[in-house]
């Protein structure tokens, strides 16, 4: 099965009724900014298997919250921003939801159901395998950050995680109930997937997408697991 185009005309407006005050207060904020395009996959060719039909249209809410993401004015110190902002540099382009999503989609070639042991996971090179937490215990923002985080994955050698270091002083604050220390959950190259996935945040926690203090933390505990 491919992911299909939708070529009902008010599938964008059923979908948008589905995604909460947040997303109308995205949309309303970027629409004047930049086109809004309709969530099509069909011209990717990417392989689905063993989703439900609300699971995948969870998933196709997913990737629309992500176009609808856009730069306003900055709710955070101009040279805070200037000093700690890396999203153009490590994704090539200015902060902008309708190329992350493009960004994302290109990186993905399969995507599967399946996967119990974990949120999800990318086998390298576009293997994705989605897990039942992805659709019952992630918020709309963890949704977000994990696409970026895997997509980063199917680049060059798939940027694998390395075991946080003995006494490693920080907690997930995604997954409170783990144990970080000894675990493949950090990163020591300054360009993986924990540095993409920051630099995602830092630009939703800049701009107050989202609420800001959970967006603070998750950007906090994703800089941590850099290992310098």
């Amino acid at each position: 099965m491919l992911f299909k185009r939708n070529n009902n005309k008010n599938a964008l407006k059923t979908m948008l009724t589905t995604l909460g005050p947040l997303s109308f207060l995205l949309f309303s904020s970027c629409i004047n900014k930049a086109p809004i395009r309709e969530v099509t996959f069909d011209q990717h060719h990417i392989e689905t298997a063993g989703f439900s039909e609300a699971q995948f249209q969870l998933i196709e809410k997913t990737f629309l919250q992500l176009k609808l993401l856009a730069p306003h004015d900055l709710q955070i110190n101009k040279q805070t921003y200037k000093r700690l902002s890396r999203f153009e540099s490590l994704f090539g382009f200015p902060f902008d939801g309708n190329r992350l999503s493009d960004w994302v989609i290109r990186r993905i070639k399969t995507l599967s159901y399946g996967n119990t042991w974990t949120v999800a996971v990318n086998q390298n090179q576009g293997i994705f395998m989605i897990g039942d937490q992805f659709f019952t215990q992630l918020t709309d923002l963890e949704r977000l950050y994990l696409l970026i985080h895997e997509a980063r994955h199917s680049d060059q050698n798939g940027f694998k995680h390395i075991k946080c270091p003995k006494g490693f002083l920080f907690v997930s604050a995604g997954q409170p109930e783990m144990d970080l220390e000894y675990t493949m959950a950090c990163d020591s190259a300054k360009d993986g997937a924990y540095a993409f996935q920051a630099a995602f945040l830092f630009e939703l926690f800049a701009y107050g997408l989202f609420d800001q203090r959970e967006v603070g933390l998750l950007y906090n505990s994703s800089v941590s697991r850099i290992i310098q």
